[in-house]
């Protein structure tokens, strides 16, 4: 079983996703801006759906990693 994590260290991940992400989004906006040369709504707001990738994305590869040292500890 594994340990239970604290509170602190998942508001800390949290925070660190939500950071990310509008650092990704403001420097996505404006080189967009930047290129189009006026404001205007595109792919860079598909930025903000960086939180809603990285927690399967992270749940996957945890899973991925358990799996390959399953297979190593049998063979």
């Amino acid at each position: 079983m594994k340990p239970k994590r604290s509170l602190t260290s998942v508001v800390l991940e949290l925070a660190a996703v939500l950071l990310v992400t509008a650092l990704a989004f403001a420097w996505g906006k404006q080189a967009a801006q930047a290129q189009r040369g006026y404001t205007a709504i595109g792919g860079e707001y598909l930025l903000l759906l960086i939180p809603f990738m990285y927690y399967p994305g992270k749940r996957t590869v945890l899973d991925w990693i358990t799996d390959l040292r399953k297979l190593r500890r049998e063979g």
